[in-house]
């Protein structure tokens, strides 16, 4: 357990963790807790809610620990989000390496926070609480074996028969198909969701192409260096689908949602050709579900303003993730200071200015739950 602050230094113009044996590589300021919590409020919108497990559709958790809280706005979501539903008795705990989090007792909150390096144990008995929740950790563990433990340690706290769920996001980004089947057993209501928010639900099926912007393949690339050199995976989804479906005997009954946010209106759906459509209901094993049926026209999809506001926070909060890395990327892309200038200006104003990514590039994110094995 960490009893004092971390030290900061100041580069580029934004605030770091100080000690170099820290690997985490993002800024910790106001404007990367700003990035992060329009991220959070995004996803929320894109799940319809704080929490996307369906063991909490009739009950509510009593102790809640929320890993690598940050500013803690999950933890006062989840507060929220229950209290509608007539439960206000649930402790929220949360833990991070540096204090950012507000007072939530201010709030109303049952609230602890913990200072606290993911690096060791975490600092709670075994089995103290009943839902676990992590987000976004893969920056915080630079070699795989970390973040397997941390998810390891996530299960420790967490008493048999309590639920876990993480929250993840890619960092490479890709192209997304034309009009991409949905999967087979996908629910009616995330079916209804993802056409609620005009997002995509994918499967390892899914069919996608490397970026078509020149701007976002560049930016993979020095990423994919980067990350090799600091080992970190760009591609935290898989590794955190791999850990939950490695070892049966210690989560069950698990679950997953995988989801592909366009960063702009895409051509191929103002188009709407081609392709396949949902529109086949029927059940399986008891669930609704909708499957999908070949047609040789897909009508063209017109965004709702908060359709596009999504989408637009999805491209935002990616362009200030890339800001972020700066320091890094620029190394990786040899280029000098007044030439990164000019390829900063010229992926703004394609991105953002330009519909750059009308050929379908996306963020891609995911959601793992489970039940830890009584």
């Amino acid at each position: 357990m960490t009893n004092t602050s971390p030290q900061f230094v100041h580069r580029h113009g934004r605030r770091f963790l100080g000690d170099p044996s820290l690997p985490y590589p993002l800024p910790i300021d106001v404007v990367e807790l700003h990035r992060q919590t329009l991220r959070t409020l995004m996803l929320m919108r894109v799940h319809g809610a704080p929490i996307c497990s369906p063991f909490f559709e009739n009950s509510a958790p009593t102790k809640v620990l929320e890993v690598a809280c940050g500013s803690a706005l999950w933890s006062s979501a989840c507060h929220d989000y229950f209290r509608r539903q007539g439960y206000s008795n649930i402790s929220f705990t949360g833990v991070d390496i540096a204090a950012l989090s507000p007072d939530l007792k201010a709030q109303g909150l049952d609230w602890r926070f913990v200072q606290h390096d993911l690096r060791s144990t975490l600092p709670f008995p075994e089995g103290e609480f009943d839902f676990v929740f992590v987000k976004d950790v893969g920056l915080t563990a630079p070699e795989p074996a970390l973040g397997e433990s941390i998810l390891a340690d996530a299960l420790r706290v967490l008493r048999p028969g309590g639920v876990i769920e993480v929250w993840e996001s890619d960092h490479l980004f890709r192209t997304l198909l034309p009009h991409p089947a949905i999967p087979p057993g996908t629910t009616e209501k995330d079916v209804n969701q993802a056409e609620n928010s005009a997002t995509y639900i994918i499967s390892p099926s899914t069919s996608f192409a490397k970026a078509q912007n020149k701007y976002l393949s560049d930016y993979n690339t020095w990423l994919q260096q980067a990350f090799d050199k600091n080992r970190f995976t760009p591609v935290p989804c898989a590794l955190t689908g791999w850990t939950f479906s490695s070892d049966p005997e210690a989560i069950v009954d698990i679950g997953t949602r995988r989801i592909a946010i366009p960063f702009g209106e895409v051509r191929w759906e103002r188009e709407g050709v081609g392709g396949e459509a949902a529109t086949l209901r029927g059940h399986l094993r008891g669930k609704s579900v909708v499957m999908a049926e070949k047609q040789s026209k897909v009508e063209p999809r017109t965004l709702t303003p908060d359709q596009v506001a999504l989408r637009r926070t999805a491209l935002t909060t990616t362009i200030q993730f890339i800001e972020a890395l700066e320091p890094m990327l620029k190394v990786e892309s040899g280029k000098r200071q007044d030439e990164w200038d000019r390829w900063w200006t010229g992926m703004t104003n394609d991105l953002l200015e330009q519909n750059g990514t009308i050929n379908g590039e996306c963020l891609e994110i995911g959601v793992w739950w489970g039940l830890k094995k009584e």
